[in-house]
């Protein structure tokens, strides 16, 4: 009997030392995970029309996003309600206006205008785009954060578009703006302007 125990832990030693590998569990079928680094551009709030133009665009804005320097003075015309149109204010803001000369001399014109409804909003972009088209000017789609514009490149370079109830309209002259970023640029000022 003392011979067949260690016998048998013997037989159980040398079954664990055995060169055969483990089984392996079979392969999975899940899908590996897919990364991107494109992500959405962050929602914005309602927008309302400001009363002054360091709130619309400041002078960091500009900096930051044309890459050069704006001189000149800054001058702000607040316009009026015009109820035809559904339009309950306006501002517009001509940023780099030399001295002596009048606003538009600007090198940028930031306008933003607030409406009724987003409908009378979208309306005056459609009828923009279709006033410049019509004057043989082709527009293009372009993003602006979440919202789609339209660029509207001639002797200068101008964007608009409509977020809710208000409108952005954009135009900068060519020595300002190159043709290749026209879009990036305009269209960042403009979702800038819009967030306030």
């Amino acid at each position: 009997m003392r011979v067949i125990l260690p016998v048998g832990l013997a037989a159980v030693l040398v079954a664990g030392c055995t060169s055969t590998p483990p089984a392996q569990p079979p392969p999975s079928n899940a899908a590996l995970p897919v990364f991107t680094t494109t992500t959405a551009p962050a929602p914005r709030g309602e927008r309302t029309v400001p009363d002054s133009c360091g709130k619309v665009l400041t002078r960091d804005d500009l900096d930051r996003t044309l890459d050069s320097v704006v001189t000149g003075r800054t001058e702000a015309v607040v316009g009026v309600a015009l109820q035809s149109i559904g339009r309950t204010g306006r501002i517009d803001c001509y940023y780099g206006v030399p001295e002596g000369q009048p606003n538009s001399a600007a090198v940028l014109t930031v306008g933003l205008a607030g409406y009724v409804d987003s409908s009378s909003a979208l309306k005056r972009v459609r009828e923009t785009v279709d006033a410049e088209r019509d004057k043989g000017t082709a527009p293009v789609e372009v993003a602006v954060g979440a919202d789609k514009g339209f660029l509207l490149d001639g002797t200068t370079r101008s964007l608009v578009v409509a977020h809710g109830k208000v409108t952005v309209s954009i135009t900068a002259t060519a020595a300002l703006v190159p043709a290749d970023r026209a879009a990036d640029v305009l269209g960042a000022l403009a979702d800038r302007a819009l967030r306030g």
